[in-house]
């Protein structure tokens, strides 16, 4: 299995810190040796009676809420240790009314009756995750969210099917829309997340990521698509009862590697609910506080490959096309976002006698990526393809265009906050590749 990676962080204080530090945070630091410390709240929280919060923002107003009863069964037999860890979900069902309901030593208790709610809507989430962040039977010294639904990349998540008043067949969250609910709750209760868990697929973006940098310390989420077991909820839930005072960045490396122990085991030899999909996975934990020297040498890639170079193009759309393993492996159809350290590793090397200026701006994102990605696991069968973060490349205008549900989304459009920090649009709608455009580059010499 594999382990965290070690990093060491370096990050100025405020002298109110400085008690915290010095009495709590030796107790709260892992394995890893890594200082979590995110934007909000700093205040110790010595008084809080429990260890965690898991708020679990479970979106099945769609094809998934078949599975809602299962999932609410499996959590309550393994979440034993139910006075250190309180669990607090937020519920949107296909045909019942939405529901918060929390699971702690009283048992699991439904809190209000929603009725119905727009589960894709910003606004119905920064209002779970604010109850969940002020509620004083919930109060812990740590917290993590988890956002469990279909996601679609740069495009959005949390789709919802049951809106009676509206013309639209199904609603979608977008990125900017996720960010914005999670950030609305922090700025009103001026309390602070641990962990984001994205339980959906193809959320392990860098569109994603910088969306939400600065709102958590981690991100876990997934570069290709998540089977329908999605994270191994039985080994994290199970993880609370050995080790309640587990560390943030120690769990997030955990929800990983039990990713792994989940989607590795042979076939049969789990109760998964489509075994066909085991070994197909990617799961990885990206720092939200690290993306800034990442955007910025997207920016200087940008500044390098302007104006367009056909030569370039023929590497570039080259080297996406290999790093897309959803292009070459049955991966639940999920599409067009090569893994960046795979694409750039192979783009710098096969320009670097060319264009030794672009293979340099290549370097410089793969060297950002790579301390970007704290720890990331990939089934053998991905060939070394997802490492831990992608972005999205299109082939063509059609694709960048995209219409998805019957709503115009262009890329640059949707309010990406990636978009207009690195430019990287402009770098798309220069280099729109297909192989009738550019063909295949030459051999090496």
């Amino acid at each position: 299995m594999a382990t965290c990676r070690r990093v060491v962080a370096t990050r100025s204080f405020a002298v109110a810190f400085a008690v915290f530090a010095a009495l709590i945070l030796p107790t709260m630091l892992g394995s890893c040796g890594v200082d979590y410390s995110n934007t909000g709240s700093m205040e110790a929280q010595e008084d809080a009676p429990r260890k965690w919060t898991i708020a679990m923002y479970w979106a099945s107003d769609n094809n998934l809420d078949e599975y809602t009863e299962y999932f609410i069964e499996l959590w309550m037999e393994y979440l034993t240790n139910r006075e250190d860890v309180a669990l607090c979900v937020f519920i949107d069902r296909l045909e019942l009314p939405a529901n918060i309901s929390t699971l702690t030593e009283e048992g699991w208790t439904e809190i209000e009756n929603l009725g119905e709610v727009n589960s894709s809507s910003p606004d119905t989430l920064e209002s779970f995750v604010t109850y969940a962040l002020t509620e004083p039977d919930l109060a812990s010294e740590n917290f993590m969210l988890m956002v469990q639904n279909h996601g679609n990349g740069y495009l959005g998540l949390c789709s919802d099917e049951g809106l009676p008043e509206s013309d639209l067949a199904k609603a979608w969250m977008s990125i900017d829309d996720l960010a914005q609910g999670i950030r609305g709750a922090l700025d009103a209760t001026q309390k602070s997340i641990d962990i984001i868990s994205l339980d959906a697929c193809t959320l392990g973006t860098i569109e994603v990521a910088y969306e939400l940098r600065g709102t958590a310390s981690y991100m876990v989420s997934s570069a290709l698509g998540v089977p329908f077991d999605g994270q191994n909820y039985i080994d994290m839930m199970r993880g609370f009862t050995e080790n309640p005072d587990i560390t943030p960045l120690d769990l997030a490396c955990k929800l990983v590697d039990d990713y792994e122990a989940w989607y590795s085991a042979p076939l049969h030899t789990l109760p998964t609910l489509y075994p066909y999909m085991q070994d197909f996975g990617q799961l990885s934990v990206v720092d939200l506080n690290a993306l800034d020297p990442l955007i910025d040498a997207f920016c200087s890639f940008k500044d390098a490959v302007l104006p367009k170079d056909n030569s370039i193009g023929k590497y570039l759309k080259t080297a996406a096309v290999d790093a897309d393993v959803s292009l070459w492996i049955n991966n639940m159809g999920v599409w067009f976002y090569p893994d960046i350290k795979v694409m750039f590793t192979t783009l710098g090397e096969s320009l670097r006698t060319s264009y030794p200026a672009v293979a340099s701006c290549c370097d410089a994102i793969v060297d950002a990526a790579d301390v970007v990605i704290i720890h990331n696991w990939a089934s053998w069968r991905i060939q070394g393809k997802a490492t831990g973060l992608s972005v999205f490349v299109c082939p063509s205008i059609g694709v960048y265009e995209a219409y998805w549900d019957s709503m115009e989304r262009a890329y640059d459009n949707i309010g990406l906050d990636f978009v207009s920090a690195s430019e990287w649009n402009v770098v798309l709608e220069a280099y729109y590749f297909t192989a009738k455009m550019y063909g295949n580059p030459p051999p090496a010499a």
